[in-house]
């Protein structure tokens, strides 16, 4: 099966030009009075088209200032993260005893203990 995507959309801007020029010659109006009110419509459709441009200009911008912020705001999240993860990590060295569990006097984690000095 062929491929008719584009040959349907290339007829169908065809027939919306051949439309749009006949509508523009057999309007009612004079000339002058057709070439006046495409003037305005192209103004007015810049001016539209302007205005968009100008919101859209502004989002981007404020959506840029908002990912500058977030970036300040991911570097602290990391930088308090670091810091957590320092705070309960265990101590490493020699005084560390992995088995205290707590309970009783320090004297039983002792190094002499249960040597009998």
């Amino acid at each position: 099966m062929e491929d008719t995507k584009g040959k349907v959309i290339l007829s169908l801007l065809a027939g919306a030009t051949i439309g749009a020029v006949a509508g523009l010659l057999l309007a009612p109006e004079t000339g002058d009075e057709t070439r006046s009110g495409l003037k305005k419509s192209a103004s007015k459709f810049g001016k539209d088209l302007d205005k968009l441009f100008k919101e859209g200009l502004s989002r981007f911008n404020s959506l840029t200032d908002q990912s500058k912020g977030s970036a300040k705001q991911q570097s602290d999240r990391s930088a308090a993260d670091v810091l957590l993860g320092a705070l309960h990590s265990p101590e490493s060295g020699s005084d560390a005893d992995s088995d205290y569990d707590g309970i009783g006097g320090d004297a039983r984690h002792s190094a002499s203990y249960g040597k009998g000095i």
